[in-house]
């Protein structure tokens, strides 16, 4: 090998070496920069886990349902979805044309909406609902309340401006009875008197349910009350083969009136007994929520329409063969005497429940 090819051959690989250190030197950059990228992508990805994290953390612990549906499918459902069960509203509210509406099921009454997601995720839609049952539950116990004291202001008026013409009545009767009458005669003005005098105990009767109650109130335990009066009825229960259920779940002391409480009582349970008639069962359950004792009354009779359900409490409003309509009546008026509230639940051929709210506190 001539020296000009030896000194050409050592140019080449120093030039080698040169481009080697260059190659290995950018290596080392470029590793490190990707060493920085990765822990940067890291970071970033544990920021969107978080964030996502933070995301469901708030979705789930909303007081509504939040769904994603497409056409075919739910994507998502948070807790309160999963609680309510969206497989039940989506069937009846993919499908519809409208946006916005309420639901009534078994569970509950709800409101719901529904909304087009747009910016990549057409054709997905979002629909929120929330539990308004309680809300309507509210809205019908004053809308209660209003209509029976309007009922009542009514009976009162109309009873005090019956009275007064009977008092005539009584007077004259009572004077023609002291007259010179013939027997048949006698007979016919005692007939009227009579008559008057009971229209007179009736109206009597009616004013005595408009007033408000005046309360003996005394520390009791609910469980007692209940007690006593399932051993006063236990007879006639018996005597129908009706088997009852008590679980008293709440042992401690309310302030209310034992004698309008027996009465109240008194009226569910018979109510109960002749709802379900012969072989039935009655279900008692005395429990504590929040500031009230709650007594619940339910039957395993044919239950009550809608329409019925919700005229119950009115006065003179009766699905019996006999009676006047007041029992209801009044025992509403004893609870609202004590600041407490009562709701219904039933459904024709799947009995009714009464639910009874007393205060555990005097007020």
């Amino acid at each position: 090998m001539s020296a000009s090819q030896t000194k050409l051959l050592e140019n080449a690989f120093q030039e080698f070496s040169k481009a080697s250190g260059s190659i290995i030197s950018y290596y080392n950059v470029l590793e490190s920069q990707i060493k920085q990228l990765r822990k940067e992508i890291e970071e970033k990805n544990g920021e969107l886990s978080r964030a996502k994290e933070y995301l469901y953390t708030i979705l789930n612990s909303l007081p509504v349902g939040v769904v994603v549906v497409d056409k075919e499918s739910i994507l998502f459902s948070n807790t309160r979805a999963e609680q309510l069960g969206p497989e039940g509203f989506i069937g009846n509210l993919n499908n519809g044309t409208h946006c916005v509406g309420e639901l009534k099921n078994s569970k509950g009454h709800y409101r719901w909406r529904k909304e087009e997601l747009t910016n990549g995720f057409e054709g997905k839609e979002v629909i929120v609902f929330e539990d308004i049952t309680e809300i309507e539950k509210m809205k019908e116990r004053l809308e209660r309340d209003e209509r029976l004291r309007a009922m009542g202001e009514m009976a009162a008026r109309i009873s005090h401006e019956i009275k007064n013409p009977l008092g005539s009545m009584e007077l004259f009767l009572s004077m023609l009875q002291n007259g010179r009458l013939k027997k048949r005669e006698k007979q016919y003005v005692d007939h009227v008197l009579f008559g008057v005098k009971t229209i007179d105990r009736i109206i009597n009767n009616i004013l005595s349910y408009t007033r408000p109650k005046t309360l003996a109130l005394k520390p009791e335990k609910p469980s007692r009350v209940v007690e006593d009066i399932l051993d006063f009825m236990n007879i006639s229960m018996k005597s129908r083969e009706i088997e009852v259920h008590l679980f008293n779940l709440y042992d401690g002391l309310c302030y209310f009136d034992p004698d309008l409480m027996k009465l109240v009582m008194m009226n569910f349970i018979s109510n109960a007994m002749e709802a379900i008639n012969k072989g039935g069962v009655i279900t008692i359950e005395i429990k504590e929520k929040e500031q009230y004792a709650l007594i619940i009354v339910r039957d395993s009779g044919a239950g009550m329409s809608e329409e019925v359900r919700k005229n119950i409490f009115n006065p003179f409003f009766t699905t019996k063969d006999k009676g006047v309509g007041l029992g209801l009546f009044i025992v509403y008026n004893i609870i609202q005497a004590h600041h407490g509230y009562i709701e219904v639940e039933s459904a024709e051929g799947a009995g009714s429940s009464f639910f009874v709210y007393i205060p555990k506190d005097r007020t």
